[in-house]
């Protein structure tokens, strides 16, 4: 007797699948390999080389076509080989920019190449028939037809890209990968919160300052009881009001950024020290230098120390205070977060001592201090910060002393719209 049956297959909402049809496209030329070989091509190759595609072109790959033929069963296999070979072109794999005859003056990108950067930018992918269209008609330029196209691109689900992979690279999520003390089932969703978090903030137009401090979280059933939070169901990821009682708000205190700097059994202020330098105010610490001494964990003194106590001894040591002067106030700031990113108040049975001052004799008072400070006196350098990490972000490359004026007029810009 059967009880039941499952079956696990793939799903498509129509047959063949849109990925499909997208490529052999339907026509009445299909009975003909020669004609339609030729349409397939015309359309793929303007998609994925971002241009319009010459005779010469069509002609080079249909010669590839009737070169590969006898090989294939099927017209559709060959051509697969075929448009494979397009992929592997300089032309689909680089964002490339036409050369100038003037090499004494500077070029402005092409509108086909603007239209390439910005999918790059905003989908990770090539542009859609809309942006090229724009583009090849010379509109893509225009302010209002720009703009508008930036917010259309954004409501596109393939934004969701867009906000992934900058993201990750921002934060440095990749952290994540060598961290092994967070629990299986969490994983994903630690992972997924910073992202989401960022998601809200750019689709609901907010202001850059929710990413140091917000009155809301964007959590899902599992982080919401990680982080103590009430009545909140399901797996998807959703805005929801916090108190001060939370000590949530801001991607300071998500458990990703927590968790991957920490040891694994404990908080690590040297890490999260170098993080919020290197990552919120966009101003990494030096190298340490050559024979810097350890922490001696046999020296019963030194064990009967807190953490902040040694971390405040190791850096009276003469090699290593330029370094730890300006790392450790922001890291023993996060001193109420343990290894998971879970709020406390005592370390084996002793109060928390978050408390830390800058070299500018700033106090910071645990991470509401940290937040208080950042938004009264370093608006300007978060600015500045993330619009450095958002502008080789969408160029793809390292930026340089040459981008320096641009990243000030990017700067000012986004500060006299109110972040």
């Amino acid at each position: 007797l059967i009880d039941t049956i499952e079956i696990s297959a793939p799903f498509y909402e129509q047959w063949p699948p849109k990925t499909h049809t997208n490529i052999f496209i339907e026509s009445a030329n299909k009975g003909n390999e020669q004609i339609y070989g030729r349409e397939v091509l015309n359309r793929f190759l303007r998609n994925v080389w971002r241009r319009p595609i010459t005779t010469l072109e069509v002609d080079q790959f249909m010669a590839l076509f009737t070169k590969y033929r006898p090989g294939f069963s099927t017209f559709e296999d060959t051509m697969v080989e075929v448009l494979a070979t397009a992929l592997a072109s300089p032309e689909f794999l680089y964002l490339t920019q036409r050369a100038s005859t003037d090499k004494t003056k500077s070029t402005s990108i092409s509108e086909l190449e603007l239209a390439s950067r910005l999918s790059v930018f905003l989908w990770s992918s090539i542009p859609d028939d809309e942006l090229l269209k724009l583009a090849e008609q010379g509109k893509l330029r225009k302010p209002d037809v720009l703009a508008g196209q930036v917010k259309r691109m954004l409501a596109d689900p393939r934004s969701r890209r867009f906000s992934q992979n900058f993201v990750e690279q921002w934060l440095g999520l990749d952290g994540l990968n060598s961290v092994t003390h967070i629990p299986a089932p969490m994983r994903d969703s630690i992972q997924e919160e910073p992202i989401a978090f960022f998601d809200e903030v750019l689709k609901q137009n907010r202001s850059i300052m929710d990413f140091i401090h917000s009155d809301y979280a964007v959590v899902n059933e599992q982080l919401a009881a990680h982080y103590g939070l009430t009545k909140i169901y399901g797996p998807h990821f959703r805005k929801v009001p916090i108190t001060a009682q939370s000590n949530r708000g801001g991607i300071l205190t998500v458990a990703a950024m927590l968790a991957m700097n920490s040891d694994g059994k404990d908080s690590n202020p040297l890490k999260r020290g170098v993080w919020m330098l290197k990552r919120i105010l966009h101003d990494p610490p030096p190298s340490p230098p050559p024979n810097v001494p350890e922490v001696d964990l046999t020296n019963p003194e030194i064990l009967k120390m807190t953490l902040k106590e040694r971390i405040v001894d190791h850096r009276n040591k003469a090699a290593c205070l330029s370094c730890h002067a300006k790392i450790d106030p922001w890291g023993i700031a996060f001193e109420n977060y343990d290894a998971l990113g879970i709020f406390r108040t005592s370390i084996k049975n002793k109060p928390v001592d978050a408390t830390s001052e800058l070299f500018n004799h700033q106090t910071l008072a645990g991470i509401d201090g940290v937040k208080r400070y950042l938004l009264a006196e370093r608006q300007d350098q978060f600015s500045r910060a993330i619009v450095h990490k958002l502008t080789a972000y969408a160029l793809g490359r390292p930026l340089s002393f040459g981008d320096r004026a641009d990243i000030d007029s990017l700067t000012a810009q986004l500060r006299q719209h109110d972040d």
